[in-house]
């Protein structure tokens, strides 16, 4: 018989017999793999690479990064125009008026504190710092030249009378001005002494105390000729540690 050519057999029905198929490898007869070779069937593709993913979180990561620099870096740029005022420092330097300027603000002004009728026996004084103020004599060197705030002085010679200040400063008000503490912080017409006989009922006198207090005292009028003692009778209101103290 001729190669290639396979005899057929006739079925008693009379169908022909097919050729034998040809397998290859050990694939079983009958058995063929899932999917290939069947018709319609494609092999699936790569995955995708999640490139853009990627990309969009780094730069996320990036932001973040430059926004936790730019607020740890500090900002010069002076938006408030305060910086042309800056003043000098004590060692040569100049500092802006930033919070350097709240720290070096005089702290917040005193309450005051009012005494009325205040007797000041002729040659005694008082001190502000005291609570109340009680008039004190100084025997060993006279009011004039001891350490009071305010007294009064008498020259049983001549009978001079006056009031003065041994350890701070005086300022004789005028009848349009009222005692304050902003009004005795701006005032400049000093004087340690006052003749009694230039004050009126009502007169105010300032009181700058070296100790840094502050007060305002009303004179009230003095005792009668008929009086066994001779004493002044003021008001007093003061502001304690209103200044800084001078050094003694």
């Amino acid at each position: 018989m001729p190669p290639g050519h396979w005899p057929q057999h006739t079925h008693p029905q009379g169908y022909p017999t097919p050729p034998p198929q040809r397998q290859s490898g050990f694939a079983q007869p009958g058995f063929q793999q899932p999917g290939w070779g069947q018709p319609g069937f494609q092999p699936a593709g790569p995955r995708p690479k999640r490139t853009g993913l990627i990309v969009g979180a780094s730069v996320f990561a990036a932001l973040i990064v430059l926004g936790l620099i730019g607020k740890l870096v500090p900002d010069d740029s002076d938006k408030t125009g305060k910086g042309d005022r800056a003043t000098s420092s004590s060692d040569g330097g100049s500092s802006g008026s930033g919070s350097g300027d709240k720290a070096r603000q005089k702290p917040v002004d005193p309450r005051p504190v009012s005494y009325k009728g205040i007797d000041v026996t002729a040659n005694y004084a008082l001190k502000l710092a005291d609570h109340p103020p009680r008039p004190v004599e100084d025997e060993d060197s006279g009011v004039s030249y001891g350490k009071g705030d305010f007294y009064f002085y008498r020259d049983d010679l001549f009978g001079d009378e006056r009031v003065g200040s041994a350890n701070g400063k005086l300022v004789v008000l005028k009848n349009s001005q009222k005692g304050s503490l902003e009004v005795c912080r701006q005032e400049t017409r000093f004087t340690e002494k006052i003749e009694l006989e230039q004050l009126t009922s009502g007169s105010q006198i300032c009181v700058l105390s070296k100790a840094g207090h502050i007060g305002v005292v009303t004179y009230r009028g003095k005792s009668g000729p008929n009086d066994p003692s001779r004493y002044i009778t003021i008001d007093v209101t003061v502001w304690r540690n209103a200044e800084e103290a001078q050094e003694s």
